[in-house]
């Protein structure tokens, strides 16, 4: 039957720009009968890792603090969370035994990041898309590319956590056909991708793309090569994007704004330019009153919390736009050290590995460990249980294990 299913992953990079309907059916359907399958195949050897003996851990201490919790409707979120670390192990066993999963995955990665790429940046110049998605505004100054997304803000998101999983694709591709030339490809692909996150004017996307095109830059051997050229290129097309479009600049400056580092100035009439709160604050005010908010939630439900997705009975927020305050506040102590001393073990590993000498599986481990510091680092985030969000996280941790656990 696995011979069957298992085609489904390749057609789930694509399902991934649809919503989150597609992309969660075959992720449920996948995990279910890989589930059938292990006990049937007698495939449990491939759940004796580091990786699920901590997701199983996670996952006792999440359903813990849905068994204490006033709403035993938490636990449709927490025993739900299983599918990711089950989908996670059925991933490692398809690269692992089916020899040409990896390039079939890696095509259809790639093939979404063009397809991607030519339909943002066709909203951008057209101020349509291909399905005539209207470019997004914030204001008559301030436009923001969708593409497929339509009015939701995930493009970025989007390229930002797969950028790993295309590196390791066209290295993976060149390792096989023996041809260079393409990491060229590679290279203008990831400027390209560079600068469409730009254009989505999603900060926190930017930043984690920003510091994998960085850590590519300064580390890679095979990729942006040579690297005065595409350092050059990219920092002038960089200026010249901001040049001609001064509201993008003006949005990455609001970071500083919002956060009371820099201070906007004031209208003619004596208001803050921008109405930002004057003040320091953590990311922002808002951002600033959700983590303080889900401290003070924590500290009347210290051991469990108040239960997935029960945030929103708190009139603070809908979540706390936070993974470490969110876990916080809904699922308790014990959930939230599980998963602040991976976060700790993955920063040391990934701070090891920078000062290492890369061959080509180190440099495809140290992509991988980057996007899981980057998943689980304590910036803004969407909510925890978000099944889009969570699929994005958990993608590259069948690679991880394919590429450790052999």
């Amino acid at each position: 039957m696995i011979n069957y299913y298992h085609k489904l992953i390749y057609l789930l990079p694509f399902a991934l720009i649809t919503g989150p309907f597609l992309p969660d059916l075959i992720v449920v359907l996948c995990a279910s009968f890989f589930l059938i399958d292990t006990f049937r195949l007698k495939l449990f050897h491939y759940y004796k890792n580091n990786f699920f003996k901590i997701f199983l851990i996670f996952l006792f201490f999440i359903n813990l603090s849905s068994l204490f919790s006033n709403d035993f409707k938490t636990f449709l979120y927490t025993l739900g969370y299983i599918r990711y670390g089950l989908f996670a192990i059925f991933l490692f066993y398809v690269l692992k035994n089916f020899e040409n999963s990896k390039f079939f995955l890696g095509y259809s990665i790639i093939g979404v990041f063009v397809l991607l790429l030519i339909d943002g940046f066709t909203q951008f110049i057209f101020e349509k898309n291909l399905f005539f998605f209207e470019l997004q505004m914030y204001n008559s100054e301030l436009s923001y590319v969708t593409s497929f997304f339509d009015d939701e803000k995930k493009l970025g998101s989007f390229l930002s956590r797969m950028l790993p999983l295309l590196l390791i694709s066209f290295i993976l591709i060149v390792q096989k056909y023996k041809k260079n030339q393409i990491y060229s490809v590679a290279s203008l692909i990831i400027v390209l991708t560079f600068f469409l996150v730009f254009l989505t004017t999603e900060r926190v996307a930017i930043f984690i793309t920003l510091i994998f095109v960085l850590f590519i830059f300064l580390k890679s051997k095979i990729l942006l090569k040579p690297k005065i050229y595409f350092f050059s290129a990219t920092s002038l097309a960089l200026v010249v994007l901001f040049y001609f479009y001064p509201s993008l600049l003006g949005k990455m400056k609001s970071i500083l704004y919002s956060t009371g580092i820099l201070f906007p100035g004031y209208t003619e009439d004596g208001k803050v330019i921008g109405e930002y709160e004057i003040g320091k604050f953590i990311f922002s005010k808002f951002h600033h009153d959700q983590i303080f908010g889900s401290i003070s939630v924590f500290k009347n439900n210290p051991l469990f919390g108040i239960g997935a997705k029960n945030f929103k009975y708190t009139l603070i927020g809908w979540h706390p736009h936070n993974y470490h305050a969110q876990i916080l506040s809904e699922l308790g102590i014990f959930s939230y050290l599980t998963y602040f001393l991976t976060f700790v073990y993955l920063v040391i590993q990934c701070i090891k590995k920078l000062f290492q000498s890369f061959n080509i599986n180190r440099e495809i481990n140290f992509y991988l460990i980057t996007s899981f510091v980057l998943s689980l680092i304590p910036i803004p985030s969407g909510d925890f249980f978000n099944n889009w969000v969570n699929i994005l996280i958990f993608l590259p941790v069948g690679y991880y294990l394919y590429f450790n656990e052999k």
